[in-house]
Order: structure tokens, then sequence, then C-alpha cells
């Protein structure tokens, strides 16, 4: 492809991204708790309920570069990827979130999944949707016939500009490719379209120059479709993905800065201005709150009642941090009040936390008073510790009823899968276990306090991890579903 484009730009248009309903032919121009194992003294009896990341910048690759410039970087940037079987076909999905930018982030959520949906919707036209579980155990095939990326191209100052591809390849081989490119502004959230950056009254002569045609033969403007694919540089210069060739490779046509400058209109002028400065970071969010589309790709959610303990904690803390594992410790006030150093920690590696009562009691026997009692001095003694009172509650035993349920005032996290850890004391026991009952949404009920429970848990974040699962928080798990005080919540609903 080098061969094809002027020297100055060399974006490798086959690892960029694209968006659905822009085709080659049609385009010239360029998106619970369990009974916890550390006291053999407390009652057995309840039964069990059935029911990658913040990381460094990322660096883009020197494909995405321009040859003149810098190797460019997105400030709180994390790729995501999906391997999944969607409508009996491979599919191949890369993408990169920025930490700080929900604007973007749900607009790449909203354009994967409609494009997800139609790929299910092509093989089950009666209503068929892409739902994470086919993104269960899908094993990668060499050539996947889909393949769905959004990534960044070029940043700087407040703006980001992104890539959205789709690469289709059909049963007869044939290949079909769909690009478009749009900015995002990382202080206001605003997306921007490469057309918006275009003055409307030059999209004629834009058009005749990118496809090299005179404007006076070329075709009426209501009868050409407006770019998409327009990257601007910091030079000054407009490459257009003028279509794509039978391999799915662009053909890029560059204009020069000189008559660029005619083309592009007061906010493709300030956007300009921005990538010619460094790039600025948008305000991070918290690693416990960063973005993850639970919708999109298979999340499980770890938990760990009864901590914080001085021993088992940090273990578990290492082997989380080793797998780029967020996880929720619903920890209890006594726990909590005798190890603040350890509760600390693991706030600060970016887990959430969870109120597990002061106590550890059954709070159906406990009057109102006495449960808002055992929440006070839980939320009082882990905010000592870490600086904040948690959100989220776990009754212990799972025992709740409605006067416990209006007391609390937060929201209750049961479960939907229990490893039973503090009964088999085993990881050959209750890892199985856990494999064979995960689904996509699960809270997943473990403890901290027990070695063996922390024997078994880098055995069973690989094979979840390998299964295709996404280990995130509980408040990971529920983005976008409101989780009211009072209110029990075991897995994340499906998706309407």
């Amino acid at each position: 492809m080098t061969g094809q484009i002027p020297w100055r730009w060399r974006v490798a248009a086959v690892s960029l991204a694209a968006v659905t309903g822009f085709c080659a032919a049609a385009i010239m121009f360029a998106g619970g708790d369990g009974i916890p194992a550390s006291s053999a003294s407390r009652a057995r009896s309840q039964p069990a309920e059935k029911v990658r990341q913040p990381t460094a910048p990322l660096v883009l690759p020197a494909a995405l570069q321009l040859a003149d410039q810098p190797a460019a970087t997105v400030p709180g940037g994390y790729a995501m990827s999906l391997t999944a079987v969607v409508g009996g076909r491979q599919v191949r999905a890369s993408w990169t979130y920025v930490n700080g930018l929900p604007g973007l982030n749900t607009h790449l959520d909203a354009w994967l999944l409609a494009t997800l949906d139609k790929a299910a919707a092509a093989a089950a036209p009666y209503g068929g949707r892409y739902r994470q579980v086919m993104a269960v155990n899908a094993a990668p095939a060499p050539v996947p016939s889909l393949t769905v990326t959004a990534e960044p191209v070029l940043a700087g100052g407040t703006v980001i500009m992104f890539r959205e591809r789709v690469r289709d390849t059909g049963p007869d081989g044939k290949i079909t490719v769909s690009s478009e490119t749009f900015t995002v502004d990382t202080i206001s959230g605003q997306v921007r379209r490469s057309s918006d950056l275009l003055r409307p009254e030059a999209l004629d002569g834009f058009r005749s120059r990118a496809r090299g045609i005179p404007v006076g033969i070329a075709a009426p403007a209501g009868q050409q479709p407006a770019p998409t694919d327009v990257v601007l540089a910091p030079s000054g210069e407009l490459h257009v993905a003028a279509g794509h060739g039978p391999s799915g490779r662009a053909q890029t046509t560059t204009i020069p800065a000189a008559e660029a400058e005619a083309l592009i209109n007061g906010a493709g002028r300030e956007v300009l201005a921005q990538l010619r400065t460094p790039a600025v970071a948008p305000q991070a969010v918290p690693a416990a709150l960063r973005h993850v589309n639970c919708d999109l790709v298979p999340c499980a959610a770890l938990t760990y009642d009864d901590g914080p303990d001085a021993n088992t904690t940090p273990q578990l803390l290492t082997i989380l941090k080793d797998n780029n594992v967020q996880a929720t410790f619903f920890m209890t006030g006594a726990n909590a009040a005798a190890h603040p150093a350890t509760a600390r920690q693991v706030a600060d590696a970016g887990h959430a936390i969870g109120n597990h009562t002061y106590s550890h009691p059954y709070l159906t026997k406990l009057t109102s008073a006495a449960v808002k009692n055992e929440m006070d001095r839980t939320d009082a003694a882990i905010r000592a510790a870490t600086g904040s009172a948690p959100l989220l509650m776990r009754p212990p035993y799972g025992a709740a009823d409605a006067t416990v349920q209006a007391a609390v005032g937060k929201p209750l996290i049961i479960w939907a899968v229990h490893s039973l850890d503090w009964q088999s004391r085993n990881p050959a026991v209750f890892v199985p276990k856990v494999l064979k009952e995960i689904t996509p949404g699960a809270v997943i009920l473990m403890h901290d306090v027990d070695p063996t429970t922390i024997a078994g848990q880098q055995e069973l974040v690989t094979s979840l991890q390998t299964q295709g699962y996404q280990l995130v928080t509980v408040p990971q798990l529920f983005e976008g579903t409101p989780l009211l005080p009072g209110h029990v919540y075991r897995s994340r609903p499906e998706r309407k």
C-alpha cells in the first residue's frame, strides 16, 4: 500500500476501523455471601442461592502514524478486543476506549453493537440480536469473515481522531470494506464526523479533487455520497480514502494544505489547531468505574467477602494485578478496623469495596435500628481506612427480608454463582463449580480470608479469561443499570 499513497501519509488502512452502511462500491471518498470460612462456629443453615486495564497512555502502532510525525499517544486509552461467532460467522473486533470520555465510549458502544446486531440478524432475520454468550469459548478463526475495528489515528490538544472500519469477507471470498473517521473533543466530549469539518459549499470541489474528476462533469452533489473517511493531518493536508480495492486496501488521495485550507470550515480549523499541540488527557475516572460495556463483552464480577485479612488479601491483590483484573471486596467493619492498611491497599489497587456489616450477624434476626447500627459502624471503619464509605452492601449469609432491605440504605448485591469455597476448602472442587455455573453478567461469591480460596484464584481467573470473560467490578458490571437502595441484585439484566 505504501507505494500507492504520498510519502507523508502512511496510514495502514487494513489495521484501522470502519463504520457500517459504508461500502466500497458506493464510496469514492474518505468508525453474598456464603458462610465465611474464617469462623467454623457460624451456622451453615442458609442454602446456597442459584440464580484488561486502566493502563498507561496507549501508544499508537507505527502503522497509524504520519511519516513525518512522532508516535502519537492517546492519554487514558485502553484497548479492548472480542472474538465471537455471530450468526454463524467468525467475528473479530478491536477498539479503544478512552478513560474519562463517556461520550466517545458510548458512541463506540452503539456503533459496535449495531454492527454485531446486523451480523446476527442476517442469519436470523426474525429478531436475531447479538448476545455476549456468542463470545464465550469462541475460538478465533485464522481469517475471520467479519473484522470490526475502531481505533485512534491522531491525537493533539483536546482532540482525538478515530477511524471505524468494517472488513467483510463473503462466502465467495469477495472483500468489501467500509470506513469512517470522526473526531472527539476530550473536554466537551463532542463527536464530529468528517463532513462536519468541511464547508458545505466546498463539497463539490472536494469530491472532484478527491476523485480526480473535473467539477464541471462530476455528478450532481445530491447524487454523490458525503465524504466519510477524511483525515485532517497536522500539516494541514487532507487525506481521503477514495474507495477500497479487491484486497480491501484503501485507495488514498491527498489534498495539499494550500488547497485544503479553502475546504475546511471553522470547526475544521479548530481541530487543526488542536492537532498541532500536545495531547491533553481527559479527567480520568477511578479504575473500579472505568468503562466496560458488559452488553458487548461477556463480563463476570469476582467478589470476595469477610476481609480484609492481613495475610491472604495481599496475596489475592497480587494475583489480580498480575492478571489485570478488577474485583469487589465486601468488608466487615471489624476486619477493616483491625487491618486498615490492608483495606487501604485494596482501595489503592482500584478495586470496589462494599459494606458487609460490622460483626457478620444474620440481619433478619435484628431490629431495624440494629441493622442500621451495623451498617453505620462498618461505613465509618471503611471510611477511616480508605477515605470513603462504600456505596454497596452484601448481607451476611444472603439473609435479607423487607425490614433489612428498608434499613440498609444501599443496594444489596447477592450472587448468581456461589463457589461454596468455604465448604470444600479445595480449589479442585470450587473452581470447576464456578466454571460450570458461570454465565455472562454473573456475580461470583468467594472469600478472601481463606488460604485455600486464594490458592485457586490463578486457575479460576485464567480459565475465565480463556473462555472470553472480562472480569470487572460490581459497579462496572451494572453500568447503565441503576442500583437502587433496598433492591437486590444478582446479575446484570439482559439487554432489551
